[in-house]
């Protein structure tokens, strides 16, 4: 009887070690946690590759932070990371895009997301006109008129088209996203939570 029980036990234990082995590796389905591109996109020169697609004027996008920087810690070395403005049919829209797009272009683009993010997010503060921006960025060692002339320049103009472009390829109707190897897209609500949704990234990555 002893021995039986101990036969059994076995086979339970190794029936459940399979199952969460199987959980973790099929735990996604396409149409639940995620959706795939209408048409891939290339991720040259790299060949896996993470997209978070966001709005600076979208509190969610925000609260969605927090989980970024936690991922990246931990994301595998192979993954390239790199954030994209969504540009929707709409003038806020295009200017926060070139909001992002001057401040990479300018070299300041970590410090300045959390602390622009945390500006008019977190404290409420107005800073949407080119004025109020380059007085924003001096303290990351940026002079005002270097800040304007990028601001207005043909480099962050043909980022925000390319960003417009990209939006409308990956199939972008709201925000934050997560677009995966340029074939998948989750979000938070398809994954259930922001934890759970770099969970779905990495399945993804995998895939």
């Amino acid at each position: 009887m002893l021995k039986n029980f101990f036969i059994t036990s076995l086979l339970l234990l190794s029936f459940g070690v399979q199952s969460a082995l199987a959980n973790e590796a099929f735990g996604i389905a396409e149409g639940v946690e995620y959706k795939k591109i209408p048409t891939p996109q290339s991720t040259a020169p790299h060949e896996k590759k993470v997209v978070e697609v966001f709005y600076y004027g979208c509190p969610h996008c925000y609260e969605l932070e927090n989980s970024v920087h936690q991922w990246l810690k931990s994301k595998p070395k192979d993954v390239h990371f790199e954030r994209m403005p969504a540009v929707l049919n709409n003038p806020n829209w295009v200017f926060m895009a070139r909001v992002f797009y001057t401040a990479k272009f300018l070299g300041i683009e970590q410090p300045f997301h959390t602390k622009y993010f945390d500006a008019i997010q977190r404290d409420r503060q107005s800073i949407f006109n080119v004025d109020a921006l380059a007085k924003f960025v001096e303290p990351m060692g940026i002079k005002p008129d270097a800040y304007k002339q990028m601001f207005n320049s043909f480099q962050v103009t043909s980022a925000v088209s390319r960003a417009k472009q990209m939006t409308q390829n990956y199939g972008i109707d709201g925000v934050p996203a997560v677009i995966v190897n340029g074939k998948y897209l989750t979000d938070v609500p398809m994954a259930s939570s922001r934890q759970a949704l770099w969970k779905v990234v990495n399945q993804l990555l995998k895939k």
